[in-house]
């Protein structure tokens, strides 16, 4: 299993998106989980629900952190699996959930994201931390165009107008994607 850690400027969460729901991506991983962190680390009740891993007759909310820990470790083996962890405050919140995740070597991935740079680095050893960076004037204009005009040609005023949009995003991803 591979550990990739995003550090979250405003365009990740439309990165991570678009790969997740990616038709390539759909067919490759048998489960998908798509869980947001934020502050809060009660993590494992919620992965499973995500995974739609069922427990035999047995909530949830019953079941010790061990053994939910335990149901997701042996649910996930032999599978291949994608896991975004989306929007980690605290390394320990990675750390407290990393056992649960088998390594069978079958191409099963975790996406880490976090605003928090610390957080990116030092979540695990084996990750790779992606930043994304600014977008330059020109790379934001053409993105503008893609979403905005689509194949058709804009009229000088929306052009006009377009520009003065991209300049004010300032290299920020987001606001030019929505």
């Amino acid at each position: 299993m591979n550990f990739g850690v995003l550090e979250k400027p405003f365009s990740l969460l439309w990165l991570a998106k678009n790969l997740y729901h990616n038709l390539d991506v759909l067919n490759k991983f048998k489960l998908r989980a798509w869980v947001c962190v934020s502050q809060d680390y009660n993590l494992l009740r919620r992965i499973l629900k995500s995974f739609v891993i069922k427990i035999n007759g047995v909530e949830l909310e019953k079941i010790s952190e061990e053994d939910l820990e335990r149901c997701l470790y042996k649910s996930l083996q032999g599978c291949s699996y994608l896991a975004v962890i989306d929007d980690v405050w605290q390394k320990e919140a990675w750390e407290s959930l990393k056992r649960a995740f088998p390594d069978g070597n079958n191409g099963s991935r975790v996406i880490i994201t976090t605003h928090i740079k610390e957080v990116a680095e030092r979540s695990d050893e084996r990750i790779h931390v992606h930043k994304l960076r600014f977008l330059r004037l020109d790379e934001s204009w053409n993105l503008f165009c893609e979403k905005a005009f689509r194949k058709s040609n804009s009229n000088e005023e929306l052009e006009k107008l377009g520009r003065e949009m991209v300049e004010k995003c300032g290299g920020l991803h987001l606001p030019l994607l929505y």
